[in-house]
């Protein structure tokens, strides 16, 4: 193995690709940390600017159309392993004092063929690309004996010949783990990555979906067919379990589980908004006081526009697709759960599930900072809401005194699914060794060995010049009897 120079070449090119992709995963979270950073000061300066161009006595709801406070989903340290949902979920956004389903559902506009291409993270280096390199390495493991005309030599040294394949892909998964355990010590040294149970779960995922490959390699072997045989079936193996089937999957939980679209949701809540403007103001606002009784009270003009009247209508438009934003939030909930359930049977879609959770970029955690703007747009109504509705202005508003967004992205438990998966996958796939190990063993060549060991105990006059065994395969014998 050590003298086939392209399987080196091979490993040094898998080993540069995990190495250029955890350093550009690291840039790409750093330049979104300095983004965060940078969030403060700019609030800081879009205050001076509504301060310099507003009189002081100015109503407050005017200023806080403008006002847009920052909210961010900060990156952990394992981020920059895996992007996840990060390509189409931004990681800080801005939040107005409007309605909250439009902004909720917004993302930045992106370049969509880069989107759909995805990001090249070590997520992909090892759920994608060392699968191949295994398969590269490892297809003609048996096969090319065959090949070579080198069988029956092997078959005749004192060791089955299940012992040597498993000893040639043993050195090959020696090889393949070293380089992506150094992967991993790399990325603790570059980002800074605890070496806690969190990074062994990790090396143990990646690990078992190593080994489930080599083991596919063996039963793919023991079937003793040719090469380019081995290598179709092994390659089809890897386009049905990293492609086809997860996009299958996917496309069955999204029939199953249906869901009207942020787009959808958005669209609604704006119409039902906009036609506050042709309805008499009572209509928007007694469903609004009997939501916030607190403000029953207050007296709204009902002959002009006043900014309490125009936040209520935002309010009430939010309201009016509640419902159908629980039900929205429910269906992406069930198919995360299914695309767990799946994850059991597919290994590459549950060691995904395993990077995104540690990385923060999995659907749970994205529905969780949903929430937490959800929560924080509700601090905002409780804090602006009693200065709006009692017309007060710009000198009574204080940019300090205002709620800002807190968002827990820390570590989040395990994927215990996805880990389940993958070394339940792993053990079913092993219950099946023993049956090849004996197909690999009881090989034609040995059968052969037999047959000549046989001519050979009769005497010479009875032997056909065909029938004179392999000198090697005489030695083995004598060998053995000794």
């Amino acid at each position: 193995m050590l003298r086939a120079r392209m399987v080196l070449v091979a490993a040094a090119l898998l080993l540069a690709a995990g190495v250029a992709a955890i350093v550009d995963g690291a840039a790409r979270v750093a330049r979104e940390r300095e983004v965060i950073a940078a969030l403060e000061p700019a609030l800081r300066e879009e205050e001076s600017y509504l301060r310099e161009t507003h009189a002081p006595e100015d109503d407050l709801g005017l200023v806080l159309y403008y006002l847009a406070m920052p909210v961010a989903h900060e990156p952990n340290e394992w981020t920059a392993l895996s992007t996840g949902l990060r390509d189409v979920h931004p990681y800080s956004r801005h939040l107005r004092f409007i309605g909250l389903v439009p902004q909720l559902y917004k993302t930045d506009i992106a370049n969509p063929l880069k989107q759909l291409s995805g990001s090249f993270d070590y997520g992909f280096v090892l759920i994608f690309l060392v699968p191949l390199f295994i398969i590269g390495v490892s297809y003609d493991v048996r096969s090319r004996d065959d090949d070579l005309g080198t069988e029956p030599l092997v078959c005749s040294q004192p060791t089955r010949l299940s012992r040597v394949l498993a000893l040639r892909l043993a050195l090959r998964a020696g090889l393949v783990s070293a380089v992506a355990l150094a992967l991993l010590a790399f990325a603790v040294a570059w980002l800074g990555l605890p070496l806690d149970a969190r990074a062994g779960a990790f090396a143990l995922a990646s690990l078992a979906y190593i080994a489930l490959w080599f083991v596919l390699v063996f039963l793919v072997a023991s079937l003793r067919r040719s090469s380019a045989w081995n290598a179709i079936s092994l390659v089809g193996v890897w386009i049905a379990w990293c492609v086809l089937l997860p996009a299958l999957v996917n496309l069955a939980i999204i029939t199953a589980s249906p869901a009207r679209g942020g787009v959808e949701l958005t669209l609604a809540q704006r119409q039902e908004m906009n036609a506050g403007w042709d309805r008499p103001k009572r209509a928007t606002l007694d469903p609004f006081f009997a939501r916030r009784p607190e403000w029953a009270q207050t007296p709204v003009p009902e002959d002009r526009f006043s900014w309490p009247w125009y936040y209520a209508m935002h309010e009430m438009g939010d309201a009016h697709v509640a419902r159908q934003v629980e039900d929205y939030h429910a269906a992406l909930a069930r198919r995360e759960q299914w695309t767990a359930r799946a994850a059991l049977a597919l290994p590459p879609l549950a060691l995904e599930l395993v990077l995104d959770r540690m990385a923060g970029t999995d659907m749970a955690t994205e529905l969780a900072f949903r929430d937490s703007m959800v929560a924080y747009h509700e601090q905002l109504k409780q804090y602006f809401y009693p200065l709006v509705f009692n017309h007060k202005g710009l000198a009574a508003f204080g940019i300090d005194d205002v709620p800002r967004h807190r968002f827990d992205g820390g570590p989040r438990p395990l994927h215990l699914s996805g880990l389940a998966g993958l070394l339940g996958v792993l053990a079913l796939l092993g219950a099946t060794i023993p049956l090849a190990v004996r197909r690999i063993d009881a090989t034609p060549w040995l059968e052969e060995a037999s047959a000549s060991r046989e001519a050979s105990a009769r005497p010479a006059a009875h032997r056909g010049p065909s029938s004179e065994p392999c000198t090697l395969l005489t030695r083995d014998r004598k060998a053995r009897e000794t």
